[in-house]
């Protein structure tokens, strides 16, 4: 779940990142050490330490695989995500030409699937991890960066689960306080920043009259948003059934579980039927200049720790979804340590 209906979901529970898309290949520099975007993998030992530390940032993207109705990719988050991240790398190296953008490879696991709103534990369409392994791997992946000296790590993250982002939030403010550097969850606060939500409003209204908003209820997975995405920039994900799928619209989150939790649930909400390629096109825009400005506020200055993100904490209104999810992950994480005692 990532981008719905301009985040109409995302201030509620598991809408998930960005529309599904193929990943346009960053425009990379011919030669590492001057400044341009590039993928960590390819670079070589000597020439990540030969980066200017005061001039390079890190682009860590985080995804989830999880069931996204009959007609989208299980890793929609992911595939949408890295496609947000690569563009918004190219166009913050257009703005900051004498910087290095360094791509770190995606994470494209997770933790707290759609199928979770109906109380469904385990799913065949998703697979992720458990909250403390999450925090634990952004925590180190960032602790790294900054133990050789890089100053800036930004996560941009695909999927709205509230427990999700806060393991994140919380492993990026740790590696900030830790180690004296800036290590941002760009996504949390994107989605609570007003100025930027008002404009994804903006779209939405554009495209679809208040009535038909109203219609789509609580736009919180697999429906109009991410299904419009996927049809702008990866429509041969799509199946083309999603025309006539009927609407499983919740206007309460207490009608969206009792649509989760039915027997033979698809995996979707709202009604993809009415997305479009149009509406598509303009929120995937709205969510890579999104990132884009973000970053930039942060590399020229702007403490935006002080700045509010969403979620700061589970919303009480999907907080008992919540926490039965981790308390399955904690019974599987002691299972699994006195396994180990064992050995």
């Amino acid at each position: 779940m990532h981008r719905t209906a301009a985040l109409i979901a995302g201030l509620l529970s598991w809408t998930g990142c960005t529309p599904a898309a193929e990943a346009p290949v960053p425009r990379t520099a011919a030669d590492p050490s001057r400044p341009g975007v590039l993928k960590l993998e390819e670079l070589r030992g000597p020439q990540v330490d030969a980066l200017d530390r005061e001039r390079t940032l890190f682009i860590l993207p985080v995804g989830m695989i999880e069931v996204h109705g009959p007609h989208l990719p299980i890793g929609n988050d992911t595939i949408g995500l890295v496609y947000e991240a690569n563009e918004a790398a190219t166009r913050l190296q257009q703005v900051l030409p004498d910087w290095h953008i360094v791509m770190m490879p995606p994470v494209s696991y997770g933790q707290s699937g759609a199928n979770e709103l109906g109380g469904i534990l385990v799913h065949p369409g998703t697979y992720g991890m458990r909250q403390s392994t999450l925090r634990s791997l952004v925590a180190d992946l960032g602790g790294q960066v900054a133990q050789n000296r890089f100053k800036w790590v930004f996560v941009m993250n695909g999927h709205g689960a509230p427990s999700h982002n806060i393991a994140i939030s919380q492993a990026c403010d740790f590696i900030s306080e830790t180690f004296g550097v800036t290590m941002l969850h760009v996504t949390a606060l994107l989605r609570a920043d007003p100025e930027i939500q008002a404009t994804g409003q903006q779209i939405l209204a554009k495209h679809y009259s208040a009535d038909e908003i109203a219609s789509f209820g609580l736009d919180l997975h697999a429906g109009v948003g991410e299904t419009a995405g996927a049809l702008a920039v990866r429509p041969d994900l799509v199946d083309p059934a999603y025309r006539s799928l009927p609407s499983q619209a919740g206007q309460s989150l207490d009608q969206v579980r009792e649509i989760a939790g039915r027997s033979g649930w698809q995996g979707y909400l709202s009604n993809p039927a009415s997305a479009t390629a149009e509406y598509g096109r303009e929120i995937e825009e709205w969510w890579i200049n999104g990132f884009k400005e973000l970053i930039l506020r942060a590399v020229r200055g702007e403490n935006l720790f002080v700045h509010p993100r969403f979620p700061e904490v589970i919303p009480p209104a999907v907080a008992a979804t919540a926490e039965k999810a981790l308390a399955n992950e904690a019974a599987f994480e002691a299972r699994l340590e006195t396994w180990l005692a064992k050995r």
